[in-house]
């Protein structure tokens, strides 16, 4: 818009009834989100190279759907800064931003759906094509003490078409077998103590070697390892050839030696158990990896979340680094 139109339309403000002024407000901020959305996937892609080639040769080529597009001089293909990530065939680009903010309030499928005013089978299709990708954003060969311990959630098929087991109806009875119930899914996670580090992932088993995987890349030479006493925990230290300490957890209280311990750990399994079953009202397994990796950059950034980490996350780009 030119200068001079734009001074015309600030001066015809003054002639608009209230319901107009109201109107024009709820106009301009859905350009606003827009715009915003926009910009976070053009910042998102900044510096990289083609998605198709990795050469740096292109030239702008116009636009598409909001997006600046751009030709490859080397394989002359097109592309934009969504191009090959979970998101470039996801329509409603300028809902990103709006769906970030959504991701950054934890709100539920239900309230996100109603905020951006679309069908509750579109938020839920956005949140998990925001989510998949960040599910292997964890931290590299973190330095200093992590605490890494077990916690379990009940086994879910919520949303399933095909049931390998009775309905619940409204929570139901766990399936008792030796030890503990056999509908339990096992979540390993570890936090570096003093920083907002999380590593997690979903077991199908707590035992040795699922837990050596599972701590294999967020371990390194400066890593001191604290666990609690389990067989499996112990074996996965000595099976990753780190320095750890094991302290013996009853289930009277915690156990403190010195500044050994794996309260840090512990307290943050309740505030996942709390955020699972309250706030979302429970979550089905096969899509567990992806809440996990929801509640990891929040807690990354703790009191400055903001709708840009989830939308660059989604883009497949990793913030979370050691």
């Amino acid at each position: 818009m030119r200068s001079d139109q734009f001074k015309s339309l600030l001066a015809g403000l003054t002639r608009l009834t209230v319901r107009q002024l109201d109107e024009l407000r709820k106009a301009v901020e859905a350009q606003h989100q827009r715009t915003q959305a926009l910009r976070a996937l053009e910042a998102a892609g900044e510096g990289l190279g083609c998605p198709h080639c990795s050469s740096f040769k292109f030239t702008k080529n116009g636009h598409s759907r909001g997006l600046q597009r751009y030709l490859c001089a080397a394989c002359s293909r097109t592309f934009n800064a969504a191009t090959n990530t979970p998101l470039s065939r996801l329509r409603g680009k300028e809902r990103f931003f709006q769906h970030g903010e959504c991701l950054a309030q934890g709100l539920s499928i239900r309230a996100a759906a109603a905020q951006m005013g679309v069908a509750v089978s579109t938020a839920f299709r956005m949140r998990h094509r925001f989510l998949q990708e960040v599910v292997s954003h964890q931290p590299r060969h973190v330095a200093g003490l992590l605490e890494a311990d077990e916690t379990y959630v009940r086994e879910s098929q919520k949303g399933s078409r095909h049931l390998t087991r009775a309905a619940r109806h409204r929570g139901g009875t766990a399936v008792k077998a030796k030890g503990l119930p056999r509908d339990l899914i096992p979540v390993l996670v570890g936090r570096l103590r003093g920083q907002p580090h999380v590593v997690d992932q979903v077991l199908t088993s707590m035992n040795i070697l699922q837990a050596t995987e599972a701590l294999r890349g967020a371990v390194g030479p400066d890593t001191l390892l604290c666990t609690d006493g389990s067989g499996a925990m112990r074996g996965a230290a000595k099976a990753l050839g780190v320095t750890s300490k094991s302290i013996a957890v009853s289930y009277g209280g915690r156990v403190v030696e010195g500044v050994y311990h794996v309260q840090t750990v512990n307290s943050y399994h309740e505030r996942l158990q709390s955020w699972l079953s309250r706030g979302l009202r429970g979550v089905a397994t096969k899509y567990l990896p992806n809440y996990l990796a929801w509640m990891r950059v929040s807690e990354w950034y703790r009191g400055d979340l903001k709708p840009e980490h989830f939308v660059i996350s989604g883009l497949g780009r990793q913030l979370i680094n050691t």
